[in-house]
């Protein structure tokens, strides 16, 4: 899964474990977890946890190391913010190899590709949509919850196999037959699984989205 089994020069690995130390910090300095105050909410937290995992085991290897597999991490920003999200990815990438009984060089480089990457790119597109995207429910679920993940898992594939790429002294023969087409039908499946469950949650369990703002999408009053 991701760089958990591809040989890593010893510079990249500890690189990976640095920058994924810096990124961790950076979001336990934002103090994400008074988000989770509430018992039910840190339920859905660990919920969601487990269930992006089983996501991540349920993956395609394509050829020469390249996988690819829903992310999740889209959806993990939806409702809980982008520090709250990258923790949650840490954890879960953390899982990953513990049952995939991966070495440790390529374990922070997976985070930072499969887990960091999206969580930016995603926190990034809700940032835009909220500045930019007219005020109403449907925009929400649309840009939040089908388009913003589709662009995460494209970007997310794509430095995954320029990464592989370029570990292979530019060899484009990892490259695997269908990549394209398999990254195409991974980031549809993405868009479609946030997409349905970011409008299932916002319409029945609003108060599960704490980046949900009743008062700019006015979805049945205050939230409780």
């Amino acid at each position: 899964m991701g760089f958990f089994y591809t040989p890593l020069p010893l510079w990249v690995a500890v690189g990976g474990w640095i920058a994924a130390a810096g990124l961790l910090a950076l979001a336990l300095w934002k103090n994400p977890f008074k988000r989770l105050q509430d018992g039910t909410l840190q339920h859905v937290w660990l919920a969601i946890i487990v269930a992006v995992s089983v996501l991540w085991a349920s993956n395609a290897w394509l050829d020469d190391g390249t996988v690819v597999h829903l992310l999740g991490a889209t959806l993990v920003v939806t409702l809980f913010d982008w520090a709250l999200a990258l923790i949650a990815m840490a954890v879960v990438t953390g899982l990953a190899a513990v049952i995939f009984d991966a070495p440790w060089q390529g374990i922070a480089l997976t985070f930072l590709v499969f887990g960091a990457l999206p969580v930016g790119i995603s926190a990034l597109l809700q940032r835009a949509s909220i500045a930019w995207l007219p005020r109403n429910l449907f925009m929400f679920i649309f840009g939040l919850g089908f388009v913003s993940p589709a662009i995460a898992v494209t970007a997310t594939s794509a430095l995954a196999l320029g990464l592989h790429i370029a570990l292979s002294d530019g060899s484009t023969a990892v490259i695997p037959v269908g990549y394209v087409f398999s990254v195409f039908l991974l980031a549809s499946g993405e868009a479609w699984f946030t997409g349905m469950s970011t409008a299932l949650i916002a319409v029945y369990r609003p108060a599960w989205v704490t980046t949900y703002d009743v008062r700019r999408y006015r979805l049945g009053g205050p939230r409780t």
